[in-house]
């Protein structure tokens, strides 16, 4: 007769198989389901030097040549922490990464034409720590015609001109979905690009009109409030940290200097989007001169619930948190 111990022992293994299976059967559902949106798509990033946190950003660019414009062209990214897509020079998708990770999806057809067209992503993230995952297809292609991979550019200083034969090329590459912190990024339709929602002129504010206030820095307050996206102008690449809030009156300056969150930028990148769509009545700016200009590219009622840089919730959008060194990137 044989020993009890043995048989569960026995059983233990053959659990642990049959659950080994089992994840390796998910993570080959979920890779089929993953890869028709984004092929042969890797997370790439800009540095595997982590051990210093500190704020980072990067832009990746590349190019496609089209015989024709396309009738349809889906891009699909994703990015840690936070992304803007510019398509031929055009911002045009933008988005954050909190809470889970989103496989944005657009129609970016109509900013594409015949010939050369240049894609590039600026991605920040608030640790070293960070992630772009991004496929574009056009009608009529078998496959994607540019994907986050080794065949991108990587820049050190920010360009939306098409790559050089001097461009570094990407320094990282993570690997497939699914990754580790990223998971499966969540498909979220967007029926919208960022220049299709705004369809208002932009409110204007130069830094005359800049406010100083005491400790440093400066307020422009937004009269009448206007729901859109907060776009910064500066003269040089020094740092700032920024803050809005939905009233002037909403937000002492010793409330903003703790709030404000880096306004992460790239060298030569003299505008700088935030990339959530939000009621703008104040607006604080921390650092050491102050902004050319702000400007706020209103987005009309009907399209704020699907602007690109909302993230729906279960009963309203989802606000973003503070970002700062401390908040955790996986």
């Amino acid at each position: 007769m044989r020993d009890p111990a043995w048989r569960q022992r026995l059983a233990v293994l053959l659990l642990l198989v049959a659950v080994l299976a089992g994840l390796a059967a998910l993570r080959s559902f979920w890779r089929r389901q993953l890869s028709h949106l984004t092929g042969a798509a890797q997370w790439v990033w800009v540095t595997d030097t982590l051990e210093r946190l500190h704020p980072l950003a990067g832009l990746f660019v590349g190019r496609v040549e089209l015989d024709a414009p396309p009738a349809s062209a889906l891009l699909a990214v994703s990015g840690d922490r936070e992304y803007v897509v510019y398509v031929n020079g055009t911002a045009a998708a933008c988005g954050w990464s909190r809470p889970g990770f989103r496989l944005d999806l657009y129609d970016v057809a109509h900013l594409l034409r015949q010939g050369e067209n240049v894609l590039a992503i600026e991605v920040r993230s608030p640790t070293p720590v960070g992630g772009l995952l991004f496929s574009l297809d056009v009608d009529g292609a078998p496959r994607p015609v540019l994907l986050s991979d080794r065949h991108l550019v990587a820049r050190h200083e920010f360009s939306l001109a098409a790559p050089a034969a001097s461009d570094p090329a990407v320094p990282v590459v993570w690997g497939m979905p699914p990754r580790a912190p990223w998971d499966y990024p969540a498909p979220l339709p967007r029926p919208r690009t960022l220049d299709q929602a705004v369809v208002e002129e932009p409110v204007r504010l130069p830094a005359q009109r800049a406010e100083p206030v005491a400790g440093g820095g400066w307020r422009f307050t937004v009269d009448p409030p206007v729901f859109g996206y907060l776009w910064l102008e500066f003269d040089d690449d020094g740092a700032a940290h920024v803050v809005t809030a939905p009233e002037p009156d909403a937000i002492s300056a010793d409330e903003a200097r703790w709030e404000a969150s880096p306004a992460v930028r790239l060298p030569g990148q003299r505008r700088w989007l935030d990339v959530q769509p939000t009621r703008i009545g104040v607006v604080y700016v921390f650092g050491g001169k102050v902004p050319r200009a702000l400007e706020v590219w209103p987005v009309p009622e009907e399209f704020r619930p699907t602007a690109p840089g909302v993230v729906p919730g279960k009963h309203a959008p989802v606000p973003r948190t503070r970002w700062t060194t401390r908040t955790r990137p996986g």
